[in-house]
């Protein structure tokens, strides 16, 4: 009786041994949460609204560059830095129609830890975040860019605030990739309380 009650645990706890991830839980304002496209190239997703999606999970970086390197912080008066070790990359992009303004939130399940915005932190990160998504790595003016003043990006915990405006005839393109502290695998804390019960099983026999 006692075997086969070890024997429910264990199979439990195997199945509680998956992977978790920090992702999107809600977007407000003009902006969507969608699935990773297929491309993040100007004209794939043209719409009067902003698109958000997650990317990779578990993501080991190494000294990356990145626009946002505190929190709470904001465009306005940015804090820089360099992010190492695991992260969560999230991505948020307008291809607007021009004359435009729109804001709005992103909440995500775990802590942001920094956001990418200019043209050459964004390049460095394409490879290692895409699942599978086309950016336009290497395309001048893809990243966020404060053309009116009024334009801004901010975090604080785990949500992001956004204000893009599009100027023509310029690129109405604004890229964001968002990093956030990777949540552990419940499986790992699991593997320890069946670790745990087993030895005191065997002290008990």
């Amino acid at each position: 009786m006692k075997l086969a009650s070890m024997l429910s645990l264990s199979v439990l706890v195997v199945l509680a041994a998956g992977s978790a991830e920090a992702s999107i839980v809600s977007t407000s304002g003009q902006c969507t949460q969608i699935g990773a496209p297929p491309s993040a190239l100007p004209g794939a997703l043209v719409a009067q609204n902003v698109w958000a999606w997650d990317e990779q999970a578990a993501i080991t970086l190494s000294g990356m560059p990145v626009g946002l390197g505190t929190s709470p912080s904001s465009s306005f008066s940015p804090v820089p830095g360099f992010l190492s070790g695991l992260a969560d990359s999230h991505f948020i992009h307008l291809d607007g129609v021009p004359g435009a303004i729109y804001t709005g939130t992103v909440t995500f399940s775990g802590t942001i830890m920094a956001v990418q915005y200019s043209d050459t932190n964004l390049d460095l990160s394409d490879s290692a975040a895409t699942t599978g998504t086309v950016y336009p790595t290497t395309l001048s003016l893809r990243g966020f860019n404060n053309w009116t003043g009024s334009d801004f990006v901010s975090i604080s915990g785990n949500v992001l605030s956004f204000q893009f405006s599009t100027v023509s005839p310029l690129n109405n393109l604004e890229q964001v990739r968002v990093f956030t502290r990777s949540v552990p695998a419940p499986g790992s804390a699991a593997l320890l309380v069946l670790g745990g019960l087993v030895a005191a099983r065997r002290r008990r026999a």
